[in-house]
């Protein structure tokens, strides 16, 4: 019976090791393998803007960049004038718009456009000129309209046939004021409201010889290099583009005294002027002396 027992043990221990080796052999129970990891996709590099190319400082010898003021520079576009001038036209013969006596050691010239806004803010102030410097400074007003300006043309012709009136001042403050609004029905309603016969305004308006007159005054500044608006000729110093009052009353100051430097000298007020004309543009003071911006230089 004993050795039954045993035999009936041993069975037993065997057939519980038989089983736990198929258990292990199925993997039952083992671990699940690691899940293989996840590579997050590289990011998309944001596109960078070109760099703006750096300016190069200027090479030995080269003159600065010029340093530019306010002023209207925009390169015109093609467009045909209401009123053409035929070929030949001459040119009106009015004296242009001033203040302050024929007989001045300095001749302002302020070239300008009526649409022009940088104009409008040099035009108010600069009427004090000629009482700044009393007996020594004429202030002439000058046509330059640019035909980047769709009315300015027509605004030039307008204020010079309200010149032929007597209201060139009272016109052109209307101009000014009224920028936005330089069309022909407000350029005919701008001359009743100050005072003007409109009948004779319009013909004068539609002359051809007054828009002859304010595209060559416009055409002879630029010739000269005053390729904007507005500009100025003082004793024929040239500056283009609006800085300050007192810049231009600096320039001025300078001027008088040159001139009063010559007439010391024994020449005459005319001669004195014309020989600063001269100094002050060079090789181009022929070209100016004998263009439709200089007749007030060659007054006695």
């Amino acid at each position: 019976m004993k050795s039954a027992a045993i035999v009936v043990g041993f069975l037993f221990v065997a057939a519980g090791f038989f089983a736990l080796g198929r258990f292990t052999a199925s993997g039952t129970g083992s671990p699940s393998p690691a899940p293989a990891a996840q590579v997050a996709p590289a990011p998309t590099p944001t596109p960078q803007a070109p760099k703006p190319p750096q300016q190069q400082p200027p090479a030995p010898g080269q003159p600065p960049a010029i340093f530019r003021v306010e002023g209207d520079r925009q390169p015109p576009p093609a467009q045909a004038p209401q009123y053409p001038v035929p070929p030949g036209t001459k040119l009106a013969t009015d004296p242009s718009p001033s203040k302050g006596p024929s007989n001045a050691k300095v001749i302002v010239l302020e070239v300008s456009d009526f649409q022009c806004p940088v104009c409008k803010r040099a035009y108010e102030p600069l009427r004090a000129l000629a009482d700044d410097f009393p007996g020594q400074v004429r202030m002439v007003f000058k046509q330059n309209p640019l035909d980047m300006h769709r009315n300015a043309w027509n605004a030039a012709a307008a204020s010079i046939a309200a010149l032929r009136q007597g209201r060139f001042d009272a016109y052109a403050d209307l101009l000014f004021q009224n920028q936005g609004s330089l069309d022909e029905p407000s350029l005919m309603r701008f001359a009743q409201q100050a005072g003007m016969d409109v009948a004779k305004f319009r013909k004068d308006y539609e002359d051809a010889t007054v828009r002859a007159r304010a595209k060559a005054e416009g055409a002879a500044a630029t010739d000269m290099g005053a390729q904007g608006t507005p500009s100025f000729f003082i004793n024929g110093q040239m500056q283009v583009g609006w800085a300050s009052y007192d810049s231009i009353k600096q320039m001025v100051q300078r001027e008088i005294g040159a001139v009063d430097g010559l007439v010391a000298q024994g020449k005459s007020l005319k001669d004195a002027r014309i020989e600063r004309v001269r100094a002050n543009l060079t090789d181009k003071a022929a070209a100016f002396l004998g263009s439709p911006l200089a007749s007030e230089f060659l007054q006695p």
